[in-house]
């Protein structure tokens, strides 16, 4: 069974066999359940008169008679048609209605991939940016942004390295505020954290951008100057960060008197060892302070 013809008032099946095409036929009068649930693609087998037409000058004549090229059954009651296969479940029309619902689930599925791996390069950024955070908060003090004294000891440990491979020196200039904690205890702790902030811009704006600038505890900083050939430029520094950290600093209404004592030490490739380096430098500045504060000194073996 090929279809049915629907222009027909009666009931009216089209059927193939083998070449030909042809048509069965129930008077709608006798119609029943049984023709209506027939499936296109059935294997039926039909009982009835078959109803030849031809005309002469189209047949086709064959040992002296006349045969048609069509013909029709007339059926005379939906018993005449037995349905000997059932069509198959696998249409075109069902391939193509699976092919369509495959296709928009693997699109779903694409799409889900797609927003996975952004939601996934999403959290993978968060966790490099909270990692890079959480190292920058333990690399830097929170108050003044500088390196803290950890970074500092990595930092000074590769200068010294790197001095030794290229046969220059280095210089560590410690940088004490000098009676700081009587800043604290008049115009309070506020007051001391406005100090220390200032302190530190300021101490940047006075070193070159390769050098390290770190807190390294309370009011004490201490500064690396690395890859350093000429001392006098250690004490140029110094004397450059002495200058300005006289100046008074503004807090509010009040004008903080401030000035800071500076211990510098240089060092050549052949002395280099970042232990010894760290107290000589503590030392000149222990000179500086008892020469009267607001100073630098260049550490000197037995002063």
């Amino acid at each position: 069974m090929i279809g049915r013809d629907l222009a027909s008032a009666d009931t009216t099946l089209m059927l193939t066999s083998g070449k030909f095409i042809f048509t069965a036929v129930l008077p709608r009068a006798l119609n029943g359940p049984e023709t209506d649930g027939l499936q296109n693609g059935s294997v039926l087998r039909i009982t009835g008169v078959c109803a030849a037409q031809f005309d002469p000058q189209l047949s086709v004549l064959k040992d002296g008679m006349a045969v048609t090229r069509s013909f029709r059954v007339l059926m005379r009651s939906p018993a005449d048609v037995t349905v000997l296969q059932k069509p198959s479940w696998w249409t075109v029309g069902r391939a193509l209605m699976l092919l369509t619902v495959a296709l928009a689930a693997t699109l779903l599925v694409l799409a889900w991939v797609v927003v996975l791996r952004k939601r996934v390069e999403q959290q993978t950024i968060l966790l490099r940016e909270s990692e890079e955070q959480f190292r920058h908060l333990a690399l830097h003090d929170a108050l003044t942004g500088l390196a803290t004294r950890l970074l500092l000891r990595d930092r000074l440990d590769t200068a010294v390295d790197a001095a030794k491979r290229r046969q220059t020196g280095l210089a560590l200039l410690m940088v004490d505020l000098d009676k700081f904690k009587d800043i604290n205890d008049t115009f309070g702790h506020h007051a001391g954290d406005e100090v220390l902030r200032v302190t530190a811009d300021r101490l940047l704006a006075a070193v070159r951008k390769a050098d390290t600038v770190a807190r390294f505890g309370g009011d004490e900083f201490v500064i690396l100057l690395a890859d350093l050939r000429d001392p006098r430029i250690a004490e140029i520094i110094a004397s450059k960060i002495v200058k300005n950290l006289a100046a008074p600093i503004s807090f509010g209404e009040l004008t903080l008197p401030v000035s800071v004592s500076v211990g510098v030490c240089w060092a050549s490739a052949k002395e280099l060892d970042a232990d010894e380096l760290l107290k000589r430098a503590d030392e000149a500045l222990y000179q500086a302070k008892e020469s009267g504060r607001n100073r630098y000194r260049v550490f000197a073996p037995g002063t």
